[in-house]
């Protein structure tokens, strides 16, 4: 096998095993926003703290918003002025780049294979979604969009080969050919859409999350676009749904956190802000049947996905929108395994945080702040900041 042949068999097999397992990424992956089609934040990694910082690299007069995607080796990851790059996750170096014209990524891209072709699927603030060839960087189709792309897309693996779902501020949901970008069908709703699209594997089929700025977690078929509920959520939110079962997790700009169940299209329980007049903006995570959510009032909390009750809340340096990522962890000298939460502030602050009771098991000082979350595959944590810098930190020895 050729190595061109064995890097795409590689992400082939990462595509396949998100969507055998879709609330978990593969350890060597992370191919969309929330690292799986459930867009539960949680990685099959394992790793060793304290971690340890791999590289950093600062790319001047530019900025991130978004969390970069993984697979074989490279992340791709858009900055606001308007550049796409694939990097090195060895060591930062550079691979290919991309120059918009008159346009920015706000949004996560999402990775794919469609037969023998690995593409990287991105949405711009223009409206524009590109296909680009992983390796090389050329560009392999586009879909205009009337709105800003600020929700990372969603590839979802069909019987008929996979799909690209993909959300805009034109308050439009589109399904795509990964191949060649044909639209299969378009829904919208009343009011813009800001989050990535999760699924939800139920047992009357796929369905797909959004939580829309109209005020609803709408659920719909994932083959055909109709929708099958409209659950009332009394306020926005561009924060993406976290699929636990049945059920969907997430906040809103309101203050409350939800718990929604997906095939009886209602509310199980709200929880509401510990602090008045703070949102959230950060997309959960699940772990150990917890779901972990940053808060604009500058902390981080866990809410029991059973009934809502919240377990802890760890106060942070700065506002939280940086979705968690979650990892299984083992200490410096061989402390049983644990699921950490990899969590970042506006004031710099990286955390590892024990998932079942919020305390700290490593800290970094980045200076920076983030606005977007981790993303984690071969051993590595990286996330972009709001000033220009890629982090990279490799498991502890």
């Amino acid at each position: 096998m050729t190595a061109v042949g064995a890097a795409l068999l590689a992400v082939a097999f990462a595509v396949v095993a998100c969507a055998a397992d879709p609330n978990h990424a593969p350890a060597d992956a992370w191919p969309m926003a929330r690292g799986c089609l459930g867009g539960t934040g949680r990685s099959a990694a394992e790793f060793a703290l304290p971690l340890a910082e791999a590289w950093h690299r600062e790319f001047d007069g530019t900025a991130f918003g978004a969390v970069p995607v993984i697979a074989d080796g490279v992340l791709y990851l858009g900055d606001l002025d308007g550049t796409f790059r694939a990097v090195s996750l060895a060591d930062g170096a550079d691979r290919w780049s991309f120059a918009a014209k008159d346009a920015g990524f706000t949004s996560a891209a999402a990775i794919g294979t469609a037969g023998e072709a690995r593409l990287v699927v991105v949405g711009d603030d223009g409206g524009l979604v590109r296909a680009f060839d992983a390796s090389t960087g050329d560009l392999r189709w586009t879909y205009e969009t009337q709105g800003e792309i600020s929700g990372g897309p969603t590839i979802l693996e069909t019987s008929n080969g996979p799909r690209v779902l993909i959300g805009s501020q034109d308050a439009s949901l589109s399904c795509l050919v990964l191949a060649d970008g044909t639209l299969l069908w378009k829904h919208a709703i009343a009011d813009q859409i800001r989050c990535s699209p999760t699924v939800a594997r139920t047992s009357a089929g796929d369905r797909v999350l959004l939580a829309g700025c109209d005020g609803k977690l709408h659920v719909l078929d994932a083959a055909t676009g109709e929708e099958q509920a409209a659950v009332p959520i009394d306020g926005p939110t561009g924060t993406t749904p976290a699929v636990l079962g049945d059920r969907a997790f997430f906040g809103t700009e309101g203050g409350v956190f939800f718990g929604i169940d997906v095939a009886a299209g209602k509310e199980v329980w709200r929880a509401a802000a510990t602090a008045s007049g703070q949102s959230y903006r950060s997309s959960a995570a699940i772990a150990d049947e917890l779901a972990i959510v940053g808060f604009r009032g500058k902390a981080v909390e866990a809410f029991a996905t059973a009934d809502g009750s919240r377990a802890w809340r760890r106060p942070m340096r700065g506002r939280v929108e940086a979705s968690p990522a979650v990892v299984v962890a083992t200490g410096p000298s061989g402390e049983s395994a644990r699921s950490v939460a990899i969590v970042a502030d506006a004031a710099g602050r990286i955390a590892a945080l024990d998932a079942a009771s919020g305390e700290p098991a490593w800290e970094f000082d980045a200076g920076g702040g983030f606005g977007a979350g981790a993303a984690v595959a071969e051993g590595r944590v990286v996330l972009a900041s709001d000033d220009g810098i890629l982090w990279c930190f490799r498991s502890g020895d």
